[in-house]
């Protein structure tokens, strides 16, 4: 018997609280976040603190949480990073996958696909600091019943898969659902529930709440007291606006101009038919808000970012606790009113609310680049690393491609570029790799190099993505092939009439013809547009030439730089 097991025997456990007891390795093991062979182990060579019965059932043990915790801190780790690791224990990590849509109309994927995300938001918010939940656009992988559990389990490393499935008809919704520990594909709990629509939140509510006592999270007092309410039914939906709202944000997950542009029409119905529902404003004012700043350039600042900062505003009104609503106020603190000091408390707050919200970190890691604070970006991007790889693998490229802008801004334009390379192992369509390595060829004056990474990221349809179009044509002018440029400021000049093309744009083309004159004159539209571009003006490396220029530091200047 080791030392440890020897004076928990010597003592008597009657004085602990009966509500701390946990009686059985699984539940020991779901305490301390780990799996069952691995407390084993520790109670066997390291004298974790476990108890068993004095009678012959086999296998039959308890453990109480204080006695576990104590333990766990006070283990003599081998070294640093062991300690961080060992006094810290795992977060449980969990996978919704995409609920099943048992109507025989398609159409309908929208509603399942709709209620799937819903639950991955309410789980998420149980717990962040005990809690991992597997990000929407990775689980969609993973379709019910289309992977094995060991796949999954390899793929995502996750404990527990909760799965369901939906059927709907006309007002009342029937909600299948359950919950599988992994490892030893044991189904831990099952229900289910058929409501009227209105109720829908309430049926969230009641997952979450038994996924919490099944896995045996503890849950804080005020989002206790939310789910408490939403049990009771103290927000009933208004069917269609919900329905609306679903269908917003399955259109927004295209993440393309297009279809961004389409989920504004749904939002602005859902608030129609609900003018308090939080949740619709605070989408709202993302849609708005992606839609002024690149790489989307679809709508005009100025007409685009007031109506994000109205809806951001309202969803707050209603409800301040929605990470989502502080950090679309955040993009138009950002991006439009170059309130930096505003836009930092924003993201903070929403990072605070939601630590495991990666866009939030990552549009924060873009402001600390925009102000020149690159030691503090690059670690916010590690932080944001760490969080994709646990949550959401399929956002991974886009956290190194930031990585490798950092490196841009730093001038190490040889890192830069070797990072854009590393990340496209992974994604090699992804257009910010290429306009990032192309800028860097650009700078170490691999120019024939810098042509040939962007003319894949344009695709079959130029115009679509105006960044990529204003790099190529910046790229044509570094080479001497300025009739190459002149021909894609033409080409701007055509689309504007169409679309919003920010004066940024021309302003980068006209400074790689060498044109300076013309070159401010539209850098200075470009700050009466607000346009989005202008927030990198003190760090983007093609600008050098003109920062000595008195026209160029009264723009900083003037944008608080």
């Amino acid at each position: 018997m080791s030392y440890y097991l020897f004076l928990m025997t010597s003592n008597s456990p009657t004085t602990q609280n009966s509500a701390d007891r946990l009686d059985s390795w699984k539940e020991i093991a779901s305490y301390l976040r780990r799996d069952v062979r691995t407390v084993q182990r520790w109670e066997k060579k390291e004298g974790l603190p476990v108890y068993r019965h004095q009678h012959d059932k086999l296998g039959s043990v308890y453990a109480y949480k204080p006695e576990l915790t104590a333990w766990f801190t006070t283990r003599q780790p081998a070294d640093e990073t062991a300690a961080r690791q060992r006094t810290q224990p795992e977060k449980i990590k969990l996978a919704v996958l995409p609920f099943g849509n048992l109507n025989a109309d398609p159409e309908q994927d929208y509603f399942s696909n709709g209620l799937t995300e819903e639950m991955i938001t309410e789980i998420t918010r149980l717990q962040p600091a005990s809690l991992a939940v597997i990000a929407l656009s990775t689980a969609m992988h993973y379709k019910a019943g289309s992977k094995p559990l060991d796949q999954i389990k390899a793929d995502l490393n996750v404990d527990y898969i909760l799965q369901g499935k939906v059927r709907r008809a006309d007002s009342r919704v029937r909600i299948t659902a359950q919950l599988v520990e992994v490892e030893d594909h044991t189904q831990v709990w099952a229900e289910t529930y058929e409501r009227d629509l209105r109720d829908i939140l309430s049926v969230q509510a009641d997952i979450a709440q038994a996924i919490a006592r099944e896995i045996h999270i503890a849950v804080g007092r005020s989002e206790q007291a939310r789910l408490t309410g939403l049990e009771a039914g103290d927000r009933r939906v208004n069917p269609s606006a919900y329905e609306n709202y679903l269908k917003g944000r399955y259109h927004m997950h295209g993440m393309s101009a297009l279809t961004i542009q389409r989920s504004l029409e749904y939002f602005e119905n859902a608030i129609r038919e609900d003018s308090n529902h939080a949740p619709s404003y605070a989408a709202l004012a993302n849609a708005y808000a992606l839609l002024a700043i690149a790489p989307f350039d679809l709508l005009p600042p100025r007409e685009a970012m007031p109506k994000a900062e109205a809806a951001a505003k309202r969803s707050l009104e209603l409800d301040d606790s929605l990470a989502e609503a502080h950090t679309a106020l955040a993009l138009v603190r950002h991006h439009y009113h170059w309130d930096w000091k505003g836009a930092e408390v924003s993201y903070r707050r929403a990072i605070e609310l939601s630590p495991d919200f990666s866009s939030a970190h990552l549009w924060y890691s873009w402001l600390l680049l925009a102000l020149g604070r690159t030691s503090e970006a690059l670690p916010q991007i590690e932080q944001t690393l760490v969080i994709v790889q646990e949550t959401d693998p399929d956002r991974l490229v886009a956290v190194l491609s930031t990585r490798a802008l950092a490196y841009y801004f730093q001038r190490d334009y040889q890192r830069a570029a070797e990072q854009c390379k590393k990340a496209m192992e992974l994604n090699p369509n992804y257009f910010m790799l290429h306009f990032i390595l192309s800028r860097a060829y650009a700078r170490m004056n691999m120019h024939a190099e810098a042509i040939a990474t962007l003319k894949p990221a344009r695709g079959t349809t130029p115009g679509e993505v105006p960044l990529i179009d204003a790099a190529l044509g910046l790229a044509y002018s570094v080479t001497g092939k300025l009739d190459q440029t002149k021909k894609m400021m033409e080409a701007f000049k055509a689309q504007a009439k169409k679309r919003y093309i920010p004066a940024t744009y021309f302003g980068m083309l006209y400074a790689g013809l060498g044109d300076k004159e013309q070159a401010l004159l539209w850098l200075e539209k470009a700050y009466e547009e607000r346009a989005d571009g202008l927030t990198w003006l003190n760090v983007e490396p093609m600008l050098d030439p003109l920062r000595r220029n008195p026209r160029f530091q009264e723009l900083i200047k003037k944008m608080g730089l």
